[in-house]
């Protein structure tokens, strides 16, 4: 057996390495993981909520009761839940449970895991009951109290003071989203591409400041420039601009796309910014510390700019991930790799939906503008 005390204070990819360990070669043994935690303090402790979603995510479209066995499977290094224990194998990625062991590679068959949840508090245990431990907990100033005392999950969860986006401020966003049944023309398509290893490849679709549900790809579906190329050119609408991480292996795919004749802005998050926060007394360290502000400005309660973000968790911590400082006169956001070093995961997500933030005007309304004057040039970080 494993056993994680305080498993909230872990990171994910801490917790899930581990549990890969989780093994025996005798057959007839039964390995066993158990995990204790408190509800998470921080947004980094988030991810327990995911972990456990048919007990303690409250929007679980099919919620279990505490002591109710589940069955969970990884694919694609995320968990999908099933109704049974029964294996199965994966064809164009929904799971087929009638298939010919012989045909298919060991690998390629999956055992899901029982998983379950079993609320407790200190109402529960007898040997604490008598310690004057319950006054303590009392004694505690909100939101630690509910978590505490109460075992309340949905109690807030304390920001860093120097995160760059609040939590309340990307919750409001997505609790203002809604699916739509016209989409008014895309403005604009936000590209990240998988720099190799976890990290996948994420596309952001704006209209207007309606944000579309991202497309997930595992980095092993965009190995090269086409094929990232070809996604991207499958969720094109409107001739949008397509906005590109253009470090590392996003060059490929923007290569392509301009062969193909596709409006598409390469973005080099390191290069220098010359734009000012709303403001106008603060500039940015990079580019990138500037595309993150953007966000953080958009989704900022007192600017009522209207945006709304699909509900989505890893959305939600990538957005919630970096923290800043003041240098000078420059706001400086924490790095890729700072970022990682805190979640244990590249901030894909959100990334893709800072690129796809950015506004640049479409080619063809500039051509229609200017009739047969020449298109000058548009900088969209200006």
């Amino acid at each position: 057996m494993l056993i994680f005390d305080e498993a909230a204070n872990f990171l994910e990819i801490q917790v899930r390495a581990l549990l890969g360990w989780l093994r025996s070669t005798d057959p007839n043994q039964k390995c066993q993981a158990l995990l204790t935690f408190n509800p998470p303090t921080t947004v980094e402790g988030r991810w327990i909520v995911d972990f456990f979603a048919p007990w303690l995510d409250k929007k679980f479209p099919n919620p279990a009761v505490g002591g109710e066995i589940r069955y969970a499977a990884s694919v694609d290094g995320k968990d999908v839940w099933v109704d049974d224990g029964r294996e199965f194998v994966l064809a164009g990625g929904v799971p087929v449970y009638e298939f010919e062991r012989g045909a298919f590679k060991p690998e390629e068959v999956v055992k899901p895991l029982a998983r379950t949840f079993i609320p407790s508090r200190v109402t529960d245990n007898p040997y604490l009951m008598g310690t004057g431990y319950v006054n303590t907990l009392q004694s505690l100033p909100e939101p630690l109290r509910s978590q505490m005392l109460n075992g309340d999950f949905s109690a807030g969860i304390e920001d860093d003071p120097w995160q760059v986006v609040p939590t309340a401020w990307a919750e409001a966003a997505m609790a203002r989203w809604k699916p739509l049944d016209k989409l008014p023309e895309m403005d604009s398509l936000g590209v990240d591409v998988a720099r190799g290893g976890k990290d996948e490849t994420v596309l952001a679709r704006r209209h207007g400041m309606w944000f579309d549900r991202p497309l997930v790809y595992p980095g092993s579906r965009t190995p090269d420039g086409p094929a990232t190329a070809g996604l991207v050119m499958a969720a094109l609408r409107n001739r949008a601009p397509i906005h590109i991480d253009v470090i590392g292996v996003g060059s490929a795919p923007f290569d392509f796309l301009t062969e193909a004749r596709q409006q598409v802005i390469g973005v080099n998050v390191a290069e220098k910014s010359t734009a000012r926060d709303k403001s106008g007394r603060l500039g940015f360290r990079n580019l990138r510390s500037q595309l993150w502000w953007r966000m953080r400005e958009a989704l900022d309660l007192a600017n009522n700019t209207g945006i709304a973000l699909p509900p989505d968790s890893r959305l939600l911590a990538d957005l919630c991930a970096p923290t800043w400082k003041l240098s000078g006169a420059e706001i400086y956001v924490a790095s890729r790799e700072e970022i990682v070093a805190k979640i244990g995961r590249s901030p894909d997500y959100a990334s893709a939906y800072c690129l796809a933030l950015l506004d640049t005007p479409k080619i063809d309304s500039l051509r229609a503008a200017g009739g047969n004057r020449k298109v000058m040039e548009y900088n969209p970080y200006a």
